[in-house]
C-alpha cells in the first residue's frame, strides 16, 4: 500500500509552562527580516536565534544556532509534542478595510517529486545557506509554505469543523491575528489524510529549504499547506532594484525599450501617488512596468508592452508571457544588460525609491503581482520562474512548530 501523501506528527514545540506568551518567540522567515536584532531583543527565547543565528567567534552562526536548540532543548524550553498531530494555523489580516482569514494545516508531507511542483528558481548562497544550518540542527527551524488545488473547499470546510485544541493566540507586530492549534480528532485526521490524497502540492515559499530535504534524502517534511483559490491568498510583487555599469543614461535605456515598450512619463508628487501607479501596473497578455532612475529622480516612467520580447520558440509560452520574466530577464537582462549579481529586490515600491534617491541604487522596476493562475501554470509546465517572483503575504510564522527530523 502507498504510504499517505501527508500524515500527523510530533512538533517540537515551546513548553507552555516556560513559556506564557508565544508571540514574543515567534519571528518572520529569514529572508524578510531587515534587521534581526528586533527579535534578538524580544525575547531571550525568539526562534529568531535558531532562524538567522549570529556567530560567535571562533564558533559559528550554525554551532551557535545548534548550541542554543540543545541548551532550550536540556532547559525544556522547546518540547516533543506528545501527540502525534496535523496542526492548523490561521491568520487573520485585513487590506483596504476588507478582512481576510488564510487556514492552513501543517503535516508531514511525503516528498515525492511528482507530486511537488516548484515554480521558481534558487539562488546558490541561500540554498547552502539553509542546508548547512538545517544540516547542523537536524531541524527544519521554519516552514515549507506550499498550496493545493481545492476549488470545492473540502479541505477547509473539515478544518472549520473539526475538533481542535487552541495552542496559542496572539497579534503580530503587522496587527495579524494568529491562531495556532492541535487537531484532536483521530478520525477526522484520517479524514483529512483522505481528502489530500491525489492532490499536487504547489511550493509557494521556501524552494531552499524544499532543496535541501530533497538532497537530504528525507521521506518526509513538515510543510504549511493552504488552498490556492483560498480568500486568504495574497501575492505581492517583488521589485527590482539595480546597479547600472558605467556610463548608462536615461536616455539610452529609454531608447532600449522603444521597439517593445510605450513610455509614458509621469510626475512623482507624493507616496500615494506611487502607491496608485504600482497598484495600475497589470500582467497579462501586454504587461506594464514602472521605471525609477537615478537621472530623473521627479517622474516614474510606465512601460507599456506593445510587442513580444521572446521570439524564441525555445523558451515555453507559460514563461515568455509572464510578466516577471519579461521584467527580469527581457528588460534588466536583456535590454538594459544587467548582470544578474547586480539585481536585487524590495517588496516596498517606496524602499526602493529611497534606495535610488539615496544613492544606493542606480534604479528600480516596478513589477505586477503574479497571480496564483500563473504559478500553477508554470508549475505543472515543470518550468522556473526568475528568482523573488512572488511574495506571499502574509508570511508563515518561524517558531510556532518545528520539525526535527532525526
Amino acid at each position: 500500500m502507498p504510504e499517505a501523501l501527508i500524515r500527523p506528527f510530533k512538533g517540537l514545540i515551546y513548553n507552555s509552562r516556560k513559556i506564557d506568551d508565544i508571540g514574543r518567540c515567534v519571528c518572520p522567515p529569514y529572508d524578510v527580516i531587515p534587521d534581526p536584532r528586533t527579535y534578538y531583543q524580544r525575547s531571550t527565547f525568539n526562534a529568531i536565534r535558531l532562524e538567522l543565528p549570529l556567530a560567535a567567534p571562533p564558533a559559528t552562526e550554525y554551532d551557535e544556532a545548534a548550541r542554543t536548540l540543545e541548551a532550550w532543548t536540556r532547559q525544556e524550553i522547546l518540547t516533543v509534542d506528545d501527540t502525534e498531530t496535523i496542526y492548523v494555523y490561521e491568520q487573520e489580516f485585513t487590506v483596504e478595510g476588507r478582512t481576510h482569514i488564510r487556514r492552513g494545516i501543517i503535516p508531514l508531507v511525503k516528498l515525492s517529486p511528482d507530486r511537488i511542483l516548484t515554480h521558481e528558481e534558487t539562488r546558490k548562497a541561500a540554498r547552502e545557506d539553509r542546508e548547512r544550518l538545517i544540516h547542523r540542527l537536524k531541524t527544519f527551524t521554519s516552514l515549507i509554505f506550499a498550496l493545493y488545488d481545492d476549488k470545492q473547499k473540502e479541505v477547509e470546510k473539515l478544518l472549520v469543523s473539526s475538533e481542535k485544541e487552541l495552542m496559542c493566540a496572539f497579534s503580530d507586530e503587522l496587527s495579524i491575528v494568529n491562531r495556532f492549534y492541535r487537531m484532536k480528532d483521530a478520525g477526522q485526521i484520517r479524514e483529512l489524510t483522505t481528502r489530500m490524497e491525489g492532490k499536487n502540492i504547489y511550493i509557494a515559499d521556501g524552494h531552499h529549504r524544499l532543496s535541501v530535504a530533497f538532497k537530504l534524502g528525507l521521506p518526509y517534511v513538515a510543510m504549511y499547506l493552504s488552498d490556492m483559490y483560498s480568500d486568504g491568498i495574497m501575492i505581492l510583487p517583488y521589485h527590482r532594484i539595480a546597479q547600472l555599469k558605467s556610463g548608462g543614461t536615461l536616455t539610452s535605456l529609454l531608447d532600449r525599450v522603444r521597439g517593445f515598450l510605450r513610455v509614458e512619463k509621469i510626475a512623482l508628487t507624493d507616496p500615494q501617488k506611487l502607491k496608485a501607479l504600482i497598484g495600475s501596473l497589470t500582467s497579462g497578455p501586454k504587461p506594464s512596468f514602472g521605471l525609477f532612475a537615478k537621472h530623473d529622480k521627479t517622474h516614474v516612467y510606465i512601460l507599456f508592452q506593445e510587442k513580444p520580447f521572446f521570439k524564441d520558440k525555445g523558451t515555453p509560452e507559460s514563461l515568455r508571457k509572464l510578466s516577471v520574466t519579461i521584467a527580469h530577464a527581457g528588460i534588466l537582462k536583456d535590454l538594459f544588460g544587467i548582470e544578474e549579481k547586480d539585481i536585487s529586490f524590495v517588496t516596498d515600491a517606496s524602499e526602493a525609491v529611497r534606495l535610488v534617491n539615496e544613492g544606493k541604487s542606480d534604479l528600480a522596476l516596478f513589477v505586477p503581482s503574479t497571480t496564483v493562475e500563473e504559478v500553477k501554470e508554470v508549475a505543472d509546465h515543470g518550468l522556473y520562474m526568475p528568482p523573488k517572483s512572488t511574495y506571499f503575504s502574509p508570511k508563515v510564522l518561524t517558531g510556532l512548530v518545528f520539525y526535527k527530523y532525526a
